[in-house]
């Protein structure tokens, strides 16, 4: 099979999603080590990344667990069926950040408060990421998404500079996510 069918079927089988985008290992080469997909999977060749709104406004929650768990499933078995090794990354897991594989494989845009931005979607996007050694093909996005009106930032309770550095385990009010107009 092609890489490029390869890449279409992993994308039909992901299309209860309402993005999904695919980075390469070109994509990585600049990721310090801490938090290098690598660490997670040796020989790592691409990340699958989708992103699902959520209208819930609960933050990091799939609203229809059951499909996107079906979903996943089907993505690991079909690369297994070809000889490779694919894993889904929990979304607990900081060993990688999932707003830099959501930006690197196209998906979205880095906000001024650090979370992906998804064009129709805003913030209320939740990503999840399967890691395979498939050679998958890169998705491309070439619009920027999104548009620095600076709202999110004005509403964070942690944040008062554009993209600073910090830890964002002590944010769940959610307020940024209810204000992205994109």
């Amino acid at each position: 099979m092609s890489l490029s069918n390869l890449t279409k079927n992993i994308i039909e089988f992901l299309s209860v999603f309402d993005k999904v985008g695919i980075a390469t290992s070109d994509d990585f080469e600049h990721l310090p080590n801490s938090k290098h997909p690598n660490q997670m999977m040796k020989d790592v060749k691409s990340a699958i990344v989708f992103v699902q709104s959520n209208k819930s406004g609960e933050m990091g929650i799939f609203e229809d667990y059951f499909s996107v768990i079906a979903s996943q499933n089907d993505v690991v078995n079909y690369l297994n069926e070809f000889g490779y090794d694919a894993k889904v990354i929990d979304s607990n897991d900081s060993r990688i950040s999932f707003v830099t594989m959501g930006v690197k494989s196209g998906v979205g845009d880095i906000s001024p408060v650090n979370s992906l931005v998804v064009k129709g979607i805003g913030l209320t996007g939740t990503i999840g990421v399967i890691l395979t050694n498939a050679p998958l093909n890169k998705t491309i996005n070439n619009n920027k998404t999104c548009i620095n009106c600076m709202r999110c930032l004005k509403v964070c309770p942690i944040r008062d500079v554009a993209n600073a550095k910090g830890d964002l385990d002590n944010c769940a009010c959610g307020k940024c996510v209810n204000i992205c107009p994109v």
